[in-house]
């Protein structure tokens, strides 16, 4: 029996219900310590706590660090808008960069799961690789308008799906706070 939850993307993750599926990913979205930096600084950190949080003597200052590109900053899977309780318009850019880890001539084709309540648009559309390790970058554009009052989940899928029936999914989430 399959039951459909509207806020599935809150349960599922990204990647996290079939392990096994993690031997061939197809694609990977690689992040290296000064991307979670930059991330950091850009949510309002300082040099004093991301010291505290990567441990360690050394010092981080946010102004020696490229600043974090889009909504959030973060090239990972999930992708995800945080508005508070007054704001109802939303509005956000998601940069993210995949990297290719199966060899062959490849290509991915960007498809988002339906909803009325928001504009989801990926550019490009298709992803193509001839390589092991090649990389290709795509902005995600999310639009839409949530409820004046009350906290509201709003979320829907990008998957990546490759000819052969591989696919890779990322959750698009809007949460708005009712406070």
């Amino acid at each position: 029996m399959k039951i459909r939850d509207k806020y599935r993307e809150l349960s599922s993750g990204s990647g996290q219900i079939h392990p096994s599926k993690a031997v061939n990913p197809g694609l990977i979205y690689d992040i290296n310590e000064s991307s979670y930096i930059s991330f950091l600084c850009k949510q309002g950190y300082n040099s004093t706590t991301i010291s505290l949080l990567i441990g360690g003597k050394r010092k981080y200052k946010c102004s020696s660090f490229k600043p974090a590109p889009g909504a959030d900053g973060l090239n990972y899977p999930s992708m995800h808008i945080y508005l508070n309780g007054s704001e109802s318009k939303i509005s956000g850019v998601f940069h993210r960069t995949v990297t290719n880890v199966e060899p062959g001539n490849l290509e991915y084709k960007a498809k988002v799961g339906s909803t009325k309540e928001l504009s989801v648009d990926v550019i490009p559309k298709t992803l193509k690789f001839n390589r092991v390790d090649q990389k290709r970058s795509f902005r995600v554009v999310v639009k839409g308008e949530t409820k004046k009052t009350g906290t509201q989940i709003l979320s829907t899928t990008l998957e990546w799906i490759r000819d052969k029936g591989h696919s890779v999914k990322s959750p698009i989430i809007v949460f708005k706070s009712g406070f």
